[in-house]
């Protein structure tokens, strides 16, 4: 069975699987990935982008233009696909190496102080 999916104006897929229900479930989760973005509540812009770690594995993400939000596209180990819950990139904090060494950190002041 052969489906086409377009994902953007740019971006048009073509699927074609043996088993029926594999291109259903692929050309459905791949066309409908989140309208709202939960960290933001934006509706509109989204746009796709993609990036591959060190070891190969390569990621495929729908993102905010608002807030910079993702959604990332996940794989089941079984096989077939769904988009996960966008969330924000937060930078991995540095541990402290040096005992000596002072720990920079923010923190929220509040104004009654």
């Amino acid at each position: 069975m052969k489906a086409i999916v377009n994902l953007s104006d740019k971006i048009r897929l073509e699927i074609d699987e043996r088993n029926e229900m594999e291109t259903l479930h692929k050309a459905i989760v791949l066309s409908n990935p989140l309208r709202q973005c939960e960290a933001c509540e934006n509706t509109e812009g989204f746009y796709f982008t993609t990036n591959k770690d060190k070891e190969g594995n390569i990621y495929v993400n729908l993102k905010c233009p608002k807030c910079e939000a993702r959604s990332k596209l996940g794989q089941y180990k079984a096989g077939g696909y769904f988009w996960h819950a966008f969330e924000k990139f937060v930078p991995k904090v540095q541990t402290q190496t040096n005992a000596n060494e002072p720990i920079n950190e923010d923190f929220d002041i509040p104004d009654n102080i």
